[in-house]
């Protein structure tokens, strides 16, 4: 859930969502929490705010935290924006469950799935494996995280710089640690749940801990580790903590910052 406080002002306290644009000028957006709305205010301002923006939303999966952000996503009111949406279809097709987020006994917004409202929407359903999205090759690997629902993690990849997302996942055997060294192999960035203290040991919670992320991270060669996906009632100063517990030599570990820019110039 969102979790706006005094106490998570710093690092922010909006559910997911992460911006990425290639040197191609492709536009993806990796999730829609709460912080879709923010990103949405920002787009405004170019392309979007006259009609002309194109880009690509890529869900993880449809828990509540990573749509939330739909209904307040402007640019969707804006007739000849074009956005396609991509994440898992398995059990209930994704174009249902988009529509039943937007049903008008739970939200008085248009129906962007229902509707020929606003801007130009078309829903793709993926499975596990690679997409070429504009300039941007796109690996999609299914990981553990709750019974009955299909999660995916992300790794993006273009002018020759690399980041892994991994928002949600839970490390319960080593087979579960296969998908995410595979997309977190080497990146220059990776994005890593961490959710759990690191003393946590309630099986079947669907997250996973910092010590975790900095031990897959090690594992797979990255270079700099952003820890988000907190729990919501953990504080600035206890986000201050965990990451200086877990630095290490050779790998960047930060805690990721609402409105935060990370820039990746091409390798020589």
């Amino acid at each position: 859930m969102p979790s706006p406080s005094p106490d998570t002002a710093g690092y922010g306290g909006d559910t997911c969502c992460v911006e990425v644009r290639t040197p191609g000028g492709t536009a993806l957006i990796l999730d829609a929490g709460m912080g879709l709305h923010w990103l949405g205010r920002s787009l405004m301002e170019g392309a979007f705010g006259s009609g002309q923006g194109q880009a690509h939303l890529l869900l993880t999966h449809t828990h509540w935290s990573h749509i939330q952000g739909i209904p307040f996503f402007v640019p969707l009111l804006i007739a000849g924006n074009q956005f396609t949406l991509y994440g898992p279809g398995e059990g209930e097709p994704l174009q249902d469950a988009m529509r039943q987020q937007l049903h008008p006994i739970y939200c008085p917004v248009p129906n962007f799935f229902n509707d020929q409202v606003g801007a130009t929407v078309r829903i793709e359903e993926v499975e596990e494996g690679d997409l070429t999205i504009g300039d941007a090759q796109v690996k999609v690997r299914r990981v553990n995280h709750s019974p009955g629902s299909t999660c995916f993690a992300y790794r993006l990849e273009a002018g020759g710089r690399a980041l892994a997302y991994i928002p949600d996942i839970e490390y319960s055997g080593e087979a579960d640690r296969r998908p995410a060294l595979e997309l977190a192999h080497r990146v220059d960035l990776l994005f890593h749940d961490a959710h759990c203290g690191d003393g946590c040991q309630h099986a079947g919670c669907g997250h996973s801990s910092a010590a975790q992320a900095v031990a897959l991270a090690l594992e797979a060669g990255v270079r700099r580790l952003a820890l988000f996906h907190h729990h919501p009632e953990r504080t600035d100063q206890e986000i201050d903590s965990v990451v200086a517990a877990h630095q290490q030599r050779g790998l960047v570990v930060e805690g990721a910052r609402q409105g935060q820019v990370y820039k990746m110039s091409r390798k020589k």
